[in-house]
């Protein structure tokens, strides 16, 4: 059965859109707004805006926008009642959950069967004698036993069967455990075994503490060290990053994300403070990855270890992430350290003054080919990875630059760089602005009728006046006149049109998004009464203009004596009388 309302209202009204979107969003204010990059597109420049007023988002470039629940729909793949039921968890609200109602869905099965998965490993860590090892394994780390509930380690247990009998009990379905390869079938198809065996536990959990996935360290001989979950709806490691749901509020408050590439690696400089550190799940970090940073922050710190292959994989990820527009600090730590050992060896106050002094990006490539003594051939490769990089950017302005100064780190003529570069790479973003400018509408009147539907949504007592003096003919946009007729049903409905009533109704009309850009766009300084008078009456004498020029046109196609040009002409004075008037 359906979520109740009041709770819907309930759910709505504990959460903040500015707060909740601000979860993925480096926001910034904006007069009585907040803006930035838009989450579900790439930009350069902000078009994104939040409300706090209205409690609705919107952007004006890919004309996404709605409420709070739309956002977390459009930002996590989710239906309406997942929307409700992860914001009624982040405000301690408990959404009722009904197997087999009609508003369950396969992500919610998926997201369900993980979260169970995550309950029972961290169960089995703390609970279990089997997981001694484990748990010495992670003292031996230094990780203490609050850090094992801070990030919900877990242990796998060797034997094969005892997740898959637990899962059983709690009737969850076997195919979506499959999928998710929490368990997998055995040879010959003698029935099902657990995929993760005799291993620590590491979930990966999305802000909002939805667990997406798993990485898992091996305890014995077992090859890979390392293993991830499956690929699926929820978990995809080329944009996925371990440790965002404990690090959002630390990379809003220093502005800047820490990267690392391991997962003890993270817990360690959360532990000695860095709580902004992110990591990637087992994998380099693409271009999705440093898209998907942009949203969230401008400038990043990695910390590689102090290795050739952390060098080289520094020097991967900080060209991504600079033709993304991200800025880059990189933090080169001694040969043989990583970040975990390197934590555990100085105090948090050395280590935090260590993180403060990174190089910039290419101060870092210059200091990896002078440190290295690299041989030609080493030389040319690193050159051809950063190049690689740059080649990713939308941006020809950003991209020359780059290719500029890497140039002059690496002494070498830049228009053989920019040949380099892979065909088109720079052609994107040329190709984006005429796209969006061929979708802009154009014309006075079009842009006046959405003056005056904006001003309309002040909902003043001249506005409802305004409503009632208008009629659907004066709009010529077939989304103007849509959202005049919701706008003059609720003002015949007796509903404010600045209340969730409204939000409500236009929800229903599917004008959400239309009704959010609408009520986003600036106002002119002034009376908003004034103003709105003075819209309605341009507006009239543009329409009544229109309509003139379409009679000219028609009486010199007709026979100037017939009757029908006699009544068009008629016409025509009527109305020439009545813009006199206006």
């Amino acid at each position: 059965m359906p979520i109740p309302q009041h709770v819907i209202e309930q759910v709505r009204d504990r959460n903040d859109v500015v707060e909740v979107v601000g979860q993925y969003v480096d926001l910034k204010r904006a007069g009585t707004n907040y803006k930035g990059l838009c989450p579900f597109h790439q930009e350069k420049s902000p078009s994104f805006t939040v409300s706090p007023e209205k409690q609705i988002f919107h952007c004006f470039g890919c004309n996404k926008g709605g409420n709070v629940f739309q956002f977390v729909m459009e930002m996590d793949g989710v239906s309406f009642p997942e929307a409700v039921r992860a914001l009624g968890r982040r405000v301690g609200i408990e959404v009722e959950s009904r197997p087999g109602a009609e508003d369950a869905s396969e992500n919610e099965a998926l997201f369900e069967a993980n979260s169970f998965a995550g309950r029972f490993y961290h169960a089995e860590l703390t609970r279990s004698p089997a997981a001694e090892k484990a748990r010495s394994y992670l003292e031996g780390r230094a990780i203490p036993r609050e850090a094992w509930t801070h990030f919900g380690l877990g242990y796998a247990p060797a034997t094969g069967e005892v997740l898959w009998a637990a899962a059983q009990a709690k009737s969850i379905s076997r195919d979506v455990l499959t999928r998710l390869r929490l368990v997998v079938p055995r040879e010959g198809g003698r029935g099902y075994f657990d995929y993760f065996r005799d291993r620590v536990i590491f979930p990966i959990i999305l802000p909002g503490s939805r667990v997406v996935g798993f990485g898992a360290r091996t305890l014995g001989d077992s090859d890979p060290k390392y293993l991830n979950s499956a690929e699926s709806a929820l978990f995809q490691k080329r944009r996925t990053f371990y440790g965002l749901d404990r690090a959002r509020d630390g990379i809003r408050t220093r502005r800047h994300a820490v990267i690392v590439e391991g997962y003890t690696d993270l817990i360690r400089l959360h532990l000695v403070g860095v709580t902004n550190t992110i990591a990637t799940c087992g994998t380099a970090l693409t271009p999705e990855h440093a898209v998907r940073l942009r949203r969230i922050t401008r400038r990043v710190v990695l910390v590689p270890d102090g290795d050739a292959a952390g060098q080289n994989a520094a020097v991967a990820s900080g060209a991504l992430l600079m033709a993304a527009g991200v800025e880059v600090g990189v933090v080169p730590l001694p040969a043989g350290q990583d970040p975990d050992t390197a934590g555990k060896s100085s105090s948090p106050q050395e280590f935090q003054e260590l993180l403060s002094r990174p190089l910039e990006y290419f101060q870092f490539l210059d200091y990896t080919i002078q440190h290295r003594n690299l041989t030609a051939r080493e030389r040319e490769e690193l050159i051809r990875r950063v190049v690689g990089g740059i080649g990713e950017s939308d941006d020809p302005l950003r991209g020359d630059v780059l290719i500029g100064e890497l140039a002059r780190v690496v002494r070498v003529d830049p228009a053989g760089l920019r040949r380099l570069l892979r065909p088109g790479a720079t052609d994107g973003a040329g190709s984006a602005r005429g796209d969006a400018g061929a979708g802009r509408v154009g014309g006075n009147r079009r842009s006046l009728e959405r003056l005056v539907l904006r001003l309309v949504m002040e909902g003043t007592p001249s506005a409802l006046d305004a409503l009632e003096s208008l009629d659907i003919e004066d709009f010529s946009e077939e989304s103007n006149r849509k959202l005049y007729k919701l706008l003059d049903s609720v003002r015949e409905a007796h509903i404010d049109l600045r209340g969730r009533d409204f939000q409500r109704r236009a929800e229903e009309a599917g004008l959400e998004g239309f009704a959010a850009e609408t009520s986003l766009l600036s106002v002119p300084p002034g009376n908003v009464d004034t103003l709105l008078k003075d819209a309605v009456r341009r507006l009239k004498k543009l329409r009544i203009r229109d309509e003139l020029a379409l009679l000219r046109e028609r009486l010199l196609n007709l026979p100037s004596e017939s009757d029908e040009a006699v009544a068009v002409a008629e016409y025509y004075h009527r109305l020439r009388q009545a813009l006199a008037e206006l």
